[in-house]
């Protein structure tokens, strides 16, 4: 009995180790949208008390990267398919398209879960062993031990327009060299009071500060700080081809909201004296 009681106290004082992300492969699809295959494991002696719907809720809140939610697809015990709508803003180019995809940041799941009821007793690695982006023309770019994805710009050469500029071939038989053609991006390097505020440039989320966004298409963004707790701030930015623009910004705290209007703590009076005057008819 003492062994039984000694051993329960160690796995309430120990945390256990009970989750721990394996592999992320994202798919990217060529409007832009992505399907990722997240491959787990779970062990430990909790290993099948790990409610399904817990392990969900964390995978959507970890792997969130764009003004869109994931849509989880299917979930077992060691793999989850999620779709990922908007996970690459495109652009055409000459030679074809441009994808610029969202960055991710794993330790977000891990945060929740941190400020979940059974944080004393689980503790959870959301960091792939491994991350593979594979873009529409099959280009692959692998990342290992990360705890964020950063952004990646790949441009897809379209074929539709190489068969044109072989079209274009001269008498002489030589090919016209098309010049590639660079995309341009500037950078944005951004701080913030308090640390840890959520950037989302466009409606895509890059990632918390303090951080150094590269590879951001020039061109006029639209820029949006939130932190929970704090008044999320709006800034437009107007970015230049190789230019740095660096931000500080300022969160205020968030107002707290009454739990109950005027009117309705006034009806809430109302409803109690007309119970305590009807308990105290039927005592008579």
């Amino acid at each position: 009995m003492a062994i039984i009681l000694l051993c329960m106290t160690f796995v309430l004082i120990m945390p256990v180790q009970a989750f721990t992300a394996d592999s992320l492969d994202i798919t990217i699809a060529k409007n832009g949208d992505a399907t990722a295959v997240f491959r787990f494991t779970l062990e430990g002696l909790i290993e099948n008390a790990i409610p399904q719907s817990m392990l969900e809720e964390q995978l959507i809140k970890g792997l969130s990267s764009g003004s869109e939610p994931p849509t989880l697809v299917s979930m077992d015990r060691s793999r989850a398919t999620i779709v990922l709508k908007k996970f690459a803003n495109t652009y055409d180019n000459p030679q074809g398209t441009d994808y610029q995809t969202s960055s991710m940041d794993f330790r977000k799941a891990e945060i929740a879960l941190k400020d979940s009821a059974v944080s004393s007793i689980i503790t959870a690695d959301f960091s792939p062993e491994t991350a593979t982006l594979i873009f529409p023309d099959g280009y692959v770019r692998t990342f290992t031990n990360i705890e964020s994805l950063p952004s990646i710009t790949h441009t897809v050469i379209d074929p539709v327009k190489a068969a044109s500029a072989k079209a274009a071939q001269t008498t002489t038989g030589i090919l016209p060299v098309i010049p590639a053609v660079a995309a341009q991006t500037g950078t944005l390097n951004v701080t913030s009071q308090p640390e840890g505020v959520t950037v989302w440039i466009d409606g895509t989320n890059y990632g918390n500060t303090p951080a150094v966004f590269p590879g951001i298409p020039a061109g006029e963004h639209t820029l949006t700080f939130k932190k929970e707790g704090y008044t999320p701030v709006t800034k437009e930015v107007n970015l230049n081809d190789g230019m740095t623009i660096r931000l500080s910004v300022y969160l205020a705290p968030a107002e707290p909201t009454p739990t109950q209007s005027p009117v309705g703590a006034l009806a809430a009076g109302v409803a109690i004296a007309l119970c305590l005057a009807l308990w105290a008819a039927r005592k008579r």
